[in-house]
């Protein structure tokens, strides 16, 4: 006998919401007077044939002319390959040649940036492939793909637009992809509640907001090719492109790509004539479900009031498959600026400058996450080193997350890498922290490698400061850790932000010894735990604490980074955390001093000194990571244990700034356990009704049991019954107080940011 379940009637997971509502559907009025067939190619009669054996459209023989005005260049110089991505483009002829004779400008502080707004077709548009809110988590989404991060962006040598180096199409299509997966769109089922309101309501009301789309050229070793990026928009792009996926129920995105896919050796390369030919067809989907979403080429009219009236998915896929864009087809930077800032592509840096100006703090609509920004910071700085020759390809990979080196391991290997994930990463921490930690290969430049992260700072509106230095680093050793969505980046990037802000690591310029602490990072641990028990022993007990020696800081900083990232350690939940909570534990009877302060106080004592050398050796001298272990008594190194060990029991912090974060923190742990705990939130929205009962789950290939019930296993309990509503009327003013909290805390501190810069 086959198994039933009862259950209401509901869209699924995989599928869009019903557009039959009539509350939700789109009405067939949003796409009057848009074309409903895609634009066919047509050469336009009388022009001569260009190389790839075809004359230009009437569309591509106007916006020659428009480009070459623009660029100063004869019309014969344009590239033929910018004129047939734009034919490709192209929607609506009419409005777009209408629009070439109205060039508008974007201004920026880089500079301005030239401008049409043109209607083109959505599948065509690609991403902006430095997407600042993805970036700083792509390494480790491509790591073991083969497919090299692209971080910046250069100037083209004869026109004012951005080019890219790239591995090849493999590497952009998958590129490309990763960016969808990391910002929660690769396809509806994936969104979660407010990007599939942003799905739903494109499918509404199509994209309404017009997207900042550059035309670029990506290069390979085999091949090169103009596409158009969308610098600002790639959520509205991507939302669109998930419903566009779901209507037609294949990847609708590429048509833009599958020419350089077609021969045995792909390759990057411009669209030519007979791709634009066959296009137009493509663009129809006519082999999917989206066949019968376009009219006949001559009953427009009677498909509209027989067809898209009673078909809302025809209606959403017509206002969704074109969109407006502002097509920039020239950046004119500042001169001035581009000097001053010392800017090496200053087309490609008033390009960002705009992205900026859209998502950087001090310049934003829409903000990206904190994280994120930080991290295109620390990337910015990590390629400004690379090409100084201050750090090796080797190093930036592995800072990027491209690369995850093994925990065990050498300090350094024979090519004077870093041999381990602990001494890599702690390399990245002083390399963007610490003064004169990365020096020039040779004499010729004497630039403090801080003032090439400073730099980056200021290009990016953030305050010039050790804490905000120590925020850009630690963001990025997340990444470098390969902790991305562990559910404790929160945690380590707190306590590695509060150990490399404090002026015992970073301010190496006051310290005693020609030797800094950065350059003994690779120095293997027993020699490096002779030399700091060699400075220890050589100072009075009445000695200044901040002038310890390079050795003494370097295994501190080994250490402390070791007792932060430990994975035992991080899976009890006692990792070494910025404020003694001990990831979870007690802390009313422990200090709450920054871990700086922690690991000072442990480098000026023999058993201190150990116990860092046993943490760093716990990770890197076996094959298997260990949880290190004191040699007196065999406890365990948590956080709690230290600083009841080295601090002393206290019930306050050292200072209030440092206690009052102790004090947020109990709080979001709790929430956060209100959350994801065996009976958190989200589990109470999953749970099923025979789980609550302590029922063994159906099993459709053994025999049904007597007591089966179909609906103890249909809807989640909290579907069916909801929550009642007496108790969310308490709840929510309570929730919404925290929610204000938060908020307004977050204002506050961006505000003192801006006080002190």
């Amino acid at each position: 006998m086959a198994r039933t379940t009862t259950s209401k009637s509901k869209t699924g997971a995989g599928v869009l919401r019903p557009l039959a509502d009539p509350e939700t559907a789109p009405p067939v009025s949003r796409i009057v007077d848009r074309k409903l067939l895609p634009i066919p190619f047509r050469p336009e009669a009388g022009r001569p044939d260009e190389h790839d054996g075809a004359p230009l459209s009437r569309l591509g023989g106007r916006f020659r002319e428009v480009f070459a005005a623009e660029h100063g260049i004869a019309v014969d110089a344009v590239d033929l390959g910018i004129v047939r991505q734009v034919e490709a483009l192209n929607a609506d002829t009419d409005r777009n040649m209408k629009a070439l004779g109205e060039i508008q400008t974007k201004r920026t502080e880089s500079g301005t940036l030239r401008f049409v707004r043109l209607t083109v077709n959505t599948p065509l548009i690609f991403p902006w492939m430095l997407n600042g809110r993805a970036l700083r988590r792509m390494g480790s989404e491509l790591r073991g793909s083969e497919v090299h991060l692209v971080t910046t962006a250069e100037d083209h040598p004869l026109l004012s637009l951005p080019t890219m180096d790239v591995d090849g199409p493999e590497s952009v299509i998958e590129i490309v992809s990763a960016q969808r997966r990391l910002l929660g769109l690769s396809n509806y089922t994936a969104a979660d509640g407010p990007k599939k309101g942003r799905i739903d309501s494109i499918i509404q009301f199509g994209v309404l907001d017009p997207p900042d789309v550059v035309l670029t050229q990506l290069n390979s070793a085999t091949g090169s090719a103009w596409v158009a990026q969308a610098a600002e928009g790639a959520q509205r792009l991507f939302s669109a492109l998930a419903a566009m996926d779901v209507l037609a129920n294949r990847n609708v995105a590429s048509v833009a790509t599958e020419r350089w896919l077609r021969s045995a050796q792909p390759r990057l390369r411009d669209l030519t004539a007979e791709d634009l030919s066959t296009l137009s067809e493509s663009l129809k989907f006519s082999s999917t479900a989206a066949a019968g979403y376009f009219p006949g080429a001559t009953n427009v009219e009677g498909w509209v009031e027989s067809v898209a009236a009673v078909t809302p998915a025809a209606v959403a896929f017509q206002l969704i498959r074109t969109m407006e864009v502002n097509l920039i087809v020239a950046v004119n930077p500042d001169p001035v600026i581009a000097e001053r800032r010392g800017l090496a592509h200053p087309v490609s840096d008033t390009v960002q400058e705009l992205i900026r100006s859209y998502h950087m703090p001090g310049k934003a609509k829409e903000r990206w996450n904190d994280a994120d920004v930080l991290g295109l910071i620390a990337i910015g700085a990590v390629d400004d080193l690379v090409a100084d020759s201050r750090v090796s390809q080797t190093e930036r990979s592995m800072w990027l997350g491209e690369s995850l080196a093994e925990w065990s391991g050498p300090p350094q290997t024979d090519d004077g890498n870093p041999g381990n994930l602990l001494v890599s990463t702690t390399k990245l921490l002083a390399a963007l922290t610490v003064q004169s930690a990365m020096p020039p290969a040779d004499e010729s430049s004497s630039v403090d490698s801080l003032e090439i992260v400073n730099q980056r700072l200021r290009l990016n509106s953030t305050r010039v400061h050790s804490d905000d230095r120590a925020k850009v680093a630690a963001a990025q050793a997340i990444a470098a850790l390969g902790l991305n969505g562990s559910g404790w980046e929160g945690t380590i990037q707190a306590a590695i932000f509060g150990t490399f802000r404090h002026g015992w690591f970073w301010k190496t310029s006051e310290h005693e010894n020609e030797v800094i602490w950065p350059s003994l990072l690779t120095l293997p641990l027993a020699e490096l735990t002779a030399l700091a028990q060699a400075e220890r022993s050589s100072r009075s007990a009445d000695d200044d604490p901040d002038n310890a020696g390079p050795a003494q800081r370097a295994i501190a900083a080994l250490g402390g980074l070791a007792l932060m990232a430990n994975p035992g350690l991080i899976a009890q939940r006692t990792a070494l955390s910025r404020t003694g909570l001990g990831a979870g534990g007690k802390s009313n009877d422990i200090s709450a001093s920054d871990p700086s302060i922690l690991l000072r106080t442990m480098a000026q004592h023999e058993v201190g000194i150990t116990e860092l050398s046993d943490a760093i050796a716990a990770l890197t001298a076996s094959a298997a990571q260990t949880i290190p272990l004191d040699r007196d008594d065999d406890q365990e190194l948590t956080d709690v244990y230290l600083r009841q060990r080295w601090l002393g029991a206290r019930t306050t912090s050292d200072n209030p700034q440092t206690e009052f974060a102790r004090l947020v923190q109990e709080l979001v742990d709790s929430l956060k356990r209100a959350r994801d705990g065996e009976f958190g939130s989200e589990r109470l929205k999953e749970i099923l009704p025979g789980e609550l009962l302590g029922h063994t789950p159906p099993n459709d290939e053994l025999p049904l049991e007597t007591d089966y019930a179909p609906d103890l296993w249909g809807e989640p309990v909290y579907e069916e019954i909801g929550i009642n509503e007496i108790l969310v009327d308490e709840v929510i003013p309570v929730l919404q107080s925290l929610v204000d909290f938060f908020q307004v805390g977050k204002a506050y501190a961006r505000a003192a940011s801006r006080i002190s810069r």
